[in-house]
């Protein structure tokens, strides 16, 4: 969360290292978040507009407000993305590969073989030495 919103995360920082009855307002576990430029408030649990954020429940509420921020925020970009990707690769062969195999079936080789491109590649309309 610091390398994605320093501000923000300070501000998780001081309510975990405060008590949260000093904060001067009531804290509640909902948050505001912006989606397609509009912005709504949404609930981290259910009700959670109306659930106070206690010293007993603080940890809870920057866990899910994390959450939120990191992946619920973006949930309709990333279900339109897996959507794609998995008429790619389909979702049951994801688990067959491992995290490096799957960065290299997506991304290829970190470099690039120029004499082996060379070698491989087909040219219409024009020729290997056009500009």
């Amino acid at each position: 969360m610091e390398s994605e919103d320093y501000h923000f995360y300070q501000g998780l920082v001081y309510l975990l290292e405060n008590d949260v009855s000093t904060l001067g307002y009531d804290l509640t576990f909902s948050t505001e978040v912006q989606e397609f430029g509009v912005c709504e408030v949404r609930d981290l649990k259910p009700n959670g507009a109306n659930v106070l954020v206690t010293e007993e429940n603080k940890k809870e509420y920057v866990h899910l407000v994390c959450q939120m921020r990191m992946t619920g925020a973006i949930r309709k970009q990333l279900a339109a993305f897996l959507e794609g990707f998995y008429e790619i690769i389909p979702k049951r062969l994801i688990s067959i590969f491992t995290e490096q195999e799957l960065e290299l079936l997506i991304s290829g080789l970190p470099t690039i073989d120029i004499d082996d491109l060379k070698a491989n590649t087909e040219y219409h309309k024009y020729q290997g030495n056009s500009i």
